[in-house]
């Protein structure tokens, strides 16, 4: 999942379930509680977080 693109996670969120739910400053994933591992949510959480982090510089 490391090297995982925006768009292939986008498309594993749809394909286990997840709705995306924004609020005014936040967003939340609504999961189905028995189709996805814990192991897969923080990855799939760390590869967001990967997304977001400002480009090195170098």
């Amino acid at each position: 999942m490391a090297d995982w693109s925006l768009s292939s996670l986008q498309l594993k969120l749809i394909k286990i379930g997840a709705r995306v739910v924004r609020h005014a400053r936040a967003i939340t994933f609504q999961l189905v509680e028995v189709a996805v591992t814990g192991p897969m949510v923080r990855a799939i959480l760390a590869a967001i977080r990967r997304f977001r982090e400002p480009p090195l510089c170098g």
